[in-house]
């Protein structure tokens, strides 16, 4: 096998690490605004909604460490030629804010939430209300920055 048949193979194995990441991120998003509408419908179901969502981080998990994983494999065989570049590296740090946002603010949030609703009282609205909106804003960051490290990927520019 030959150099740039194991750069193509990396390839897209790395775009399959961001199509996990950012499927796994619209499949749970959709599934979050679900849980939402049967919860202002006051149905019990809700819950069994959100504990099937709580699935979807480990194939995020999975998405970000072949992303990294073939990323490093792809800059070694390149011997880093593209890490000089300017768009290269605002999408290097747009993926950091990806992964750690995720593990940060999206997974701490859902933990939460997931707290809330099994020990739901009386005084848990605020709470809930708080952490929805929280988790919109979560999501939409997230989405916007998947936009925008795709489109760097696609429009190299230096």
């Amino acid at each position: 096998m030959n150099t740039l048949t194991f750069l193509q193979g990396l390839l897209t194995l790395h775009v399959t690490g961001l199509i996990l990441m950012a499927g796994t991120t619209i499949v749970d998003y959709s599934a979050f605004k679900t849980f939402w509408e049967l919860i202002d419908k006051g149905q019990e179901r809700s819950t069994g909604l959100l504990e099937a969502t709580s699935k979807f981080s480990r194939l995020a998990g999975i998405g970000a460490a072949l992303l990294i994983l073939t990323g490093i494999g792809m800059m070694a065989l390149t011997h880093g030629v593209f890490g000089e570049q300017l768009w290269f590296r605002i999408k290097f740090g747009l993926v950091i804010i990806l992964i750690l946002n995720s593990l940060l603010v999206g997974r701490r949030q859902g933990l939460k939430l997931r707290k809330i609703m099994t020990t739901s009282g009386s005084d848990t609205t605020g709470q809930v209300d708080s952490l929805r909106a929280s988790l919109n804003w979560f999501y939409l960051s997230q989405l916007i920055i998947f936009f925008v490290v795709i489109f760097l990927s696609v429009f190299k520019f230096n």
